[in-house]
């Protein structure tokens, strides 16, 4: 059962904006119903309808088309040069999968600095796969060498991340997070508030802009943020997925965009297991290997066809 949504269409800095408002519980509902019912048999991604649409109305079309291939699609954005911000659910919790590989990068580096000492090569080596190739077994190996869930807690204190929280089983996929709080970790690495200097920023920027097509365990992980806006030549991306919670798919694609990482944009997507074929399969990311699942393909191209329609003409600016 598809969950019906709640979005704030467009929450703008009042500098920009004065008198912005959302609209209340009953309109989102009927607009977002609507919405469903008008793009059930409609392409997708449905470029014509957001054709000379402004983003503020694009942005329940863009759900709507993506709950009509059964995913529900929560996201944030910040341009942090006029602080204009657009969101959808973007308080609602999630597990990261593999985004949580930004906060023990984060830790490590932090550490370092604390002890005034550089990072080993060995980590960077290490750091380096688990950012740019999203590798598991790099993560394990850094996870349990500073402090497993610690790490979750101490990162989202000094970001200041209040619906952060740690796994509950300590294994590091299972973080929950929120799509304003990875935009607000993002911020808040860009602009120090964090904790990271500028040198460690910028090591964690660099990782994120070499992030693999294909990652290590042979899955595509330029799903949503990268293939959605091919305008965008410069981006630093996070990606995470993994299936399968509740039943359902989990996909996320966090990153910046812009040579002076202008936009910060956060996006999670659970998403019904589909087959067009009806095969009865269940794609636990966990035992077997889903770089060609067709579910899991299906699910990439919302996140990516979601993004698409948010920007149809494939650039944020």
């Amino acid at each position: 059962m598809v969950r019906g949504p709640r979005f704030l269409a467009a929450v703008c800095a009042c500098v920009l904006l004065a008198g912005c408002s959302a609209p209340s519980d009953d309109q989102i509902g009927d607009l977002a119903s609507r919405a469903t019912a008008e793009t059930s048999a409609s392409p997708f991604p449905d470029m014509k309808k957001v054709d000379g649409v402004a983003l503020g109305s694009r942005i329940p079309m863009a759900i709507a088309s993506a709950q009509a291939r059964g995913a529900d699609v929560d996201f944030a954005l910040l341009d942090r040069r006029t602080g204009s911000y657009y969101s959808s659910n973007a308080d609602l919790q999630v597990e990261t999968a593999s985004v949580s590989k930004l906060f023990i990068a984060d830790e490590v580096l932090f550490r370092a600095q604390s002890e005034n000492r550089p990072v080993s090569a060995d980590e960077l080596a290490v750091m380096t796969s688990m950012l740019e190739l999203s590798d598991d077994n790099a993560a394990y190996t850094l996870w349990y060498r500073y402090g497993s869930s610690e790490i979750v807690r101490t990162v989202a204190a000094r970001y200041g991340l209040t619906n952060t929280t740690a796994p509950g089983d300590d294994q590091w996929y299972n973080t929950e997070t929120t799509p304003s709080d990875l935009v607000g970790y993002y911020a808040g690495l860009l602009n120090g508030s964090g904790g990271l200097t500028t040198a460690s920023t910028d090591i964690v920027i660099g990782m994120l802009r070499q992030s693999a097509p294909i990652a290590a365990d042979g899955y595509k992980q330029h799903f949503g943020i990268v293939d959605g806006l091919p305008g965008e030549s410069v981006h630093a991306v996070k990606q995470g997925w993994m299936c399968c919670v509740s039943d359902r798919w989990v996909h996320l694609s966090t990153g910046t965009i812009g040579v002076d990482n202008r936009y910060v944009l956060a996006l999670s997507s659970r998403e019904d297991i589909f087959y067009a074929d009806d095969m009865e399969q269940y794609p636990d990311t966990a035992v077997v290997d889903v770089s060609d699942d067709a579910s899991a393909l299906h699910a990439r191209e919302t996140l990516t066809g979601f993004v698409s329609m948010l920007f149809p003409d494939g650039a944020i600016g």
